[in-house]
């Protein structure tokens, strides 16, 4: 009997051992079940409704408006006149230098904010190649946790269960081992079992340690900006503006999609000043696969966003080059 006592108090302790391996696999399982819910209830949506119409004979609201920012767009509808007038009579001499004068200087214009589009786009993109190589690291750390707690897994399950199974068959002079089998066969559940708990908290992924090296999240969250993350002087105005037909900037629009965005698990639920500093580069910090993931597509909403304003621009472009019209009633500011 006393053999008995202790090989089933080691099967107790072997289950409690079990029970707080599995506690951290348990609540990580019910994190990916609320993902998972969240993420089969959203609907994939455009970041923002794109106004510009390249193809239309008019210049779009957006693309006014973009003019505006640019502060061109009192020298666009004076171009635009000048060019309505060439088709219908000879210019004087004024005009056409005027008119030349117009077109030079915008087109440098539109080419300083296509530059400043290509500076923030640089740097989102530079930081983007350092989070990819660390979300592939971590992910191959992670595998391969998981791949050697499986294995191991496999290992002791079949051997216990082997020799638990082999004790189980009778001799002449020891008829059968139901004692040592029944307590292998405990050992050979349990077991595997923990090397399960321990595959699924290695799921996560591993960690990285970074300094700090803020990002163009920065100034998105109202954090001040070294230069190198300072947005350029167009491209802020852009984001600070709201699109035409909408109340909030593109800036608060894109802010909001990432509190409501089942994708983004970090800031979702880490939306206090020191996760923003964590997010935005401005603290170092310890970071793992979520963090990663969270930033990638964060900045990447950032860039398509600055990106959009190449549409606008091209209908700039297209007015210069006389191949688009400004609407008739365009106020001069």
């Amino acid at each position: 009997m006393g053999k008995i006592l202790k090989r089933s108090v080691a099967a107790a302790v072997l289950c409690l051992l079990f029970s707080a391996l599995s506690s951290d696999a348990t609540t990580i399982l019910k994190g990916h079940k609320k993902i998972s819910r969240a993420v089969k209830n959203a609907s994939v949506s455009p970041i923002l409704t794109v106004h510009s119409d390249p193809l239309a004979p008019e210049m779009s609201a957006e693309a006014l408006q973009l003019a505006d920012l640019m502060g061109i767009k009192d020298k666009l509808k004076r171009l635009s006149e000048l060019n309505k007038l060439a088709k219908s009579s000879n210019l004087s001499i004024d005009q056409k230098e005027e008119r030349w004068d117009l077109k030079f200087t915008l087109l440098e214009t539109i080419e300083e904010t296509r530059l400043q589009i290509d500076c923030v786009r640089g740097e989102i993109e530079e930081e983007e190649v350092v989070l990819e190589e660390a979300r592939r690291l971590l992910g191959e750390e992670r595998d391969d946790k998981v791949n050697r707690a499986n294995i191991n897994a496999f290992r002791t399950n079949g051997a216990l269960w082997a020799v638990a199974e082999a004790l189980d068959i009778p001799t002449y002079n020891r008829p059968k081992y139901s004692i040592p089998s029944g307590s292998i066969g405990i050992i050979a559940g349990i077991v595997p079992s923990i090397f399960s708990a321990v595959a699924t908290r290695s799921s996560t992924g591993g960690t990285y340690k970074r300094q700090i090296y803020p990002n163009m999240l920065t100034k998105i969250f109202d954090v001040t900006p070294i230069p190198r993350v300072d947005y350029p002087g167009v491209v802020w105005l852009y984001l600070n503006t709201a699109a035409p037909g909408e109340t909030k900037s593109r800036k608060q629009i894109i802010q909001e999609r990432w509190r409501k965005d089942p994708y983004i698990n970090y800031f979702r639920h880490n939306t206090s000043s020191e996760s923003i500093m964590l997010l935005t580069g401005n603290a170092p910090y310890t970071g793992d696969l979520e963090l990663v993931s969270d930033k990638l597509i964060m900045m990447g909403q950032v860039k398509a966003i600055t990106l959009q304003m190449t549409r606008p621009l091209l209908e700039i472009c297209m007015v210069v080059h006389d191949s688009k019209q400004m609407p008739e009633n365009t106020p001069t500011p």
